[in-house]
């Protein structure tokens, strides 16, 4: 087509939407992003890395309905933004829409934003209504959305509301976050980064570096690290990765060195099994199954975490097991052994008296058993850990994963030292770990009886008649 053939205001109308049309993404990572079909999708971006840019130009794509690789409804479209707040809508969303496609070209109104409901209006009917995070949980109610465009990490609440929209009203809508993961390992990283259900069609992620957008001078970008306020925030400034504010308790653990393959012919003969318990009235249970190797190397080749009944509960324990129900060797909470108020029977007594599931108590030195976990796991120089976790014991890995100091709250973590105690907060399988660690069973063949015969001496004997 010869744009100079068209008249003034067509000629207008297509250079209003040459930017928008000639967007073209910072890196394949972005372009994965745009094509993805999953319902919710998120860009985990370094500071300057384009995922705003990204955001919006996905929110115009759908509000035109010229999106080149999904199958958006026909506008007019229901579209949401949310932002941390309405300074940051005033002073980067509006301004980037504008930037991405002009409110106004000549007498044509392209869009145009009502600034008391807070709302984009487009001309093809399309609206585009922005929220911002610190307001009340109601404002994000409402009828459905075809898009909701999240910049910044929401809150869990938030997230919760936006997704109900996309399905009521019969539709079928999309999510996406574009964020710095400057919260940490909070629950966008529990729930919708490190958590083995999160995944397409359902949920998907892309990491991109600062380093990713050509646009930005590299010197620049260099000079982050040589400003010592920025060293312990350059994972997820520059690189888009989530880090904790807190600090891991294992950060010895490693995927690639402590998770081997599943035991999928069984257990050896020969291998000690051990069970730890963290028996809960609320929560779930946390089992671990434990082997000793004759080297004295700990292997955890399966896991419960579940709530239920007892009986139920001692069921799926043998059925992990099979032949080799009993174990060698059990360790429960303490807890266990309070009575319950129903029976009058504590935890450990049942176990025992009607399962025949002999329990001996845990050691409770958190801090030991802690150190102990930390030896076993990294005991030095070139030694190979002597604790390895099979991978088919997804939720004890997680834990090791998320497993953080606790902090002091708001501004208190910058008067006092940091606490010296974890976060207890979905460590089940972790402390019924530190249970069977601390109990200092060393190796013995499972066959090995020990036949005891006292030696008296022969005087003893015949003066005494015992023996």
């Amino acid at each position: 087509m010869d744009i100079l053939n068209l008249d003034l205001a067509t000629q207008q109308r297509m250079k209003a939407f040459e930017k928008l049309l000639n967007y073209k993404p910072n890196n394949d990572k972005m372009l994965a992003f745009h094509q993805s079909i999953s319902k919710t999708r998120m860009v985990l971006g370094g500071k300057r890395s384009g995922k705003t840019s990204a955001n919006i130009v996905e929110v115009w794509w759908a509000a035109l309905g010229i999106h080149p690789f999904l199958a958006y409804p026909k506008p007019p479209l229901k579209i949401r933004i949310c932002c941390v707040d309405f300074t940051t809508a005033k002073m980067i969303i509006l301004p980037m829409l504008e930037t991405w496609l002009p409110r106004r070209i000549g007498n044509f109104q392209i869009w145009d934003y009502l600034a008391e409901d807070r709302v984009v209006k487009v001309a093809n009917g399309t609206t585009i209504d922005i929220r911002s995070y610190d307001q009340d949980l109601e404002k994000f109610e409402g009828v459905e959305r075809h898009l909701v465009a999240m910049d910044e990490e929401p809150p869990k609440a938030i997230y919760q509301a936006n997704y109900m929209r996309t399905i009521s009203g019969g539709i079928n809508g999309k999510l996406i976050i574009t964020c710095t993961p400057i919260h940490g390992m909070s629950w966008l990283y529990t729930d919708l980064y490190d958590n083995m259900d999160a995944k397409p069609p359902y949920v998907e992620h892309w990491h991109v570096s600062t380093y990713e957008n050509p646009y930005l001078d590299p010197q620049a970008i260099a000079a982050v690290f040589k400003d010592p306020a920025m060293s312990d925030n350059i994972e997820a400034a520059l690189h888009g990765r989530f880090f904790s504010h807190q600090g891991l308790i294992y950060p010895m653990f490693n995927v690639d060195r402590h998770v081997i393959a599943p035991l999928n012919k069984g257990i050896p003969d020969d291998w000690l099994v051990c069970l730890g318990i963290d028996p809960h009235d609320r929560n779930p249970h946390g089992i671990v199954f434990m082997a000793l190797t004759p080297e004295n190397v700990w292997v955890v080749f399966d896991e419960i975490l579940e709530h239920c009944i007892i009986s139920e509960l001692v069921a799926r324990i043998k059925a992990k097991l099979g032949t080799r129900y009993p174990p060698n060797l059990a360790i429960i909470d303490t807890s266990a052994a309070t009575p319950q108020s129903l029976t009058g029977r504590s935890v450990s007594d049942e176990l025992m008296q009607k399962f025949g599931l002999y329990v001996i108590p845990a050691h409770k030195d958190v801090q030991a058993g802690r150190l102990k976990i930390s030896s076993l796991l990294d005991p030095g120089g070139s030694l190979k850990p002597k604790l390895y976790i099979t991978s088919n014991c997804h939720n004890l890995v997680r834990q090791f994963r998320h497993y953080l100091w606790d902090d002091w709250v708001t501004r208190k973590s910058q008067k006092l030292d940091p606490k010296e105690r974890p976060l207890k907060r979905d460590d089940h399988l972790l402390d019924a770990l530190r249970y069977t660690v601390m109990s200092n069973v060393v190796y013995r063949h499972p066959a090995l009886t020990k036949h005891y015969t006292p030696k008296v001496p022969e005087s003893v004997s015949r003066v005494t008649g015992y023996f």
